[in-house]
């Protein structure tokens, strides 16, 4: 599973059983998450979802940091006063995302079956292209696949992980009187 917040990308390794066998997430820099990529549509002056569209039409994109959000907003500063179209710029942001993203795919050993991507980003279907791609030029034998509900991921499962909490401490005793949740 790779989930992309608004602030960090998360990939979790997990059996069939839905146990966790392996957790990353991104570390300080905010270059492959969904706040990075508000930030740089606000710079181009286009809407959050003409971003997809934009990055699937470009025919030649321009190589942007990856290391860090800062550099890949000074790169795209320079691409904007070099006049390179936003479409290009966003596919090289995509491509940039998407490199970050599979090193964090294979930090959890993820080589063979079906991603999961959740979180804000996991309809970007730019982004989603470029993971595509780019599993594709490392030969990972991966694909990466949505649900038009995967926005929800994060917030389903802290409902369910609160449900299970609050039983456990209901079955326990452990629930302060006059608790609102029955």
């Amino acid at each position: 599973m790779l989930d992309i917040g608004a602030l960090h990308g998360r990939a979790i390794c997990m059996d069939e059983r839905g146990k966790v066998l392996n957790y990353r997430m991104t570390s300080q820099c905010a270059s492959g998450s969904g706040q990075f990529l508000e930030n740089i549509s606000r710079y181009l002056g286009i809407a959050q979802d003409e971003i997809p569209g934009l990055s699937l039409s470009s025919s030649n994109p321009e190589k942007v940091s990856s290391i860090c959000a800062v550099l890949a907003e000074t790169d795209v500063i320079n691409m904007v006063s070099r006049s390179i179209p936003p479409a290009d710029i966003l596919r090289g942001i995509h491509e940039s995302m998407a490199d970050r993203l599979l090193k964090l795919l294979k930090s959890i050993d993820a080589k063979q079956g079906v991603v999961m991507m959740t979180g804000g980003l996991a309809l970007d279907a730019g982004l989603v292209k470029a993971m595509q791609d780019g599993m594709a030029k490392q030969k990972m034998s991966t694909r990466i696949d949505s649900h038009p509900d995967s926005l929800f991921a994060g917030a389903i499962g802290a409902a369910l992980w609160g449900i299970f909490r609050h039983r456990r401490l209901k079955a326990r005793g452990l629930l302060p009187q006059g608790s609102l949740v029955s």
